[in-house]
């Protein structure tokens, strides 16, 4: 079969697809907020792209490791009471710890619906992202689920769930990454150097 014989769905679904289109976005996201985004050439020590920005102190580099998330709507009952639209992936630990021993790597999680992004990106150190991922809900054969979700409301208020089904947000069921959300400051050299 040839790709003229496909569906559009069948395209977006080949795989590798939704990542390249999640370090295209991403590309074009750290463009609009100064740095200069670079491909990787080959993906070595998790580093999908890597980030220059010229400042009066001298040049400053960022290596980053891109995740896409496809957004759906959310439709089981008690979930259409506190979210909009959810995102999932299963991270193991082995993977988070492969991440973390990357100093200096951040992660820029890049959500979209298929009716087209709208700039839900989450940016998070590396060591914040695995601590988050950590505290989320872990399945029996070890592996983390990692449930994105935005909540009611017209602010985007972004939640990793902890646990698997819940009527109310508390520190208990979720936790707010929501300053994460388009979080490009923590790109930025630390004051001390």
């Amino acid at each position: 079969m040839t790709d003229a014989n496909l569906s559009t769905k069948e395209k977006k679904q080949k795989a590798g697809h939704q990542e390249i289109l999640g370090e295209t976005l991403a590309k074009f996201e750290f463009f609009e907020n100064g740095w200069h985004p670079y491909s990787r050439f080959l993906d070595v020590d998790k580093v999908d792209l890597i980030l220059r920005r010229r400042l009066p102190g001298g040049i400053v580099y960022r290596e980053v490791q891109v995740k896409f998330g496809k957004l759906y709507e959310c439709e089981r009952a008690w979930e259409k009471l506190l979210f909009s639209c959810t995102s999932w992936r299963f991270f193991s630990e082995k993977h988070l710890d492969d991440m973390t021993k990357q100093k200096g790597l951040f992660l820029a999680y890049v959500l979209s619906p298929d009716g087209g992004f709208k700039g839900d990106m989450l940016i998070f150190p590396i060591d914040d992202f695995a601590k988050i991922v950590r505290m989320s809900d872990k399945l029996r054969n070890g592996n983390y689920r990692v449930l994105i979700s935005r909540k009611l409301g017209d602010e985007p208020h972004w939640f990793v769930r902890r646990q698997p089904k819940f009527n109310v947000i508390n520190d208990e069921t979720a936790v707010d990454v929501t300053p994460h959300y388009r979080n490009f400051p923590c790109l930025e050299p630390s004051p001390r150097g």
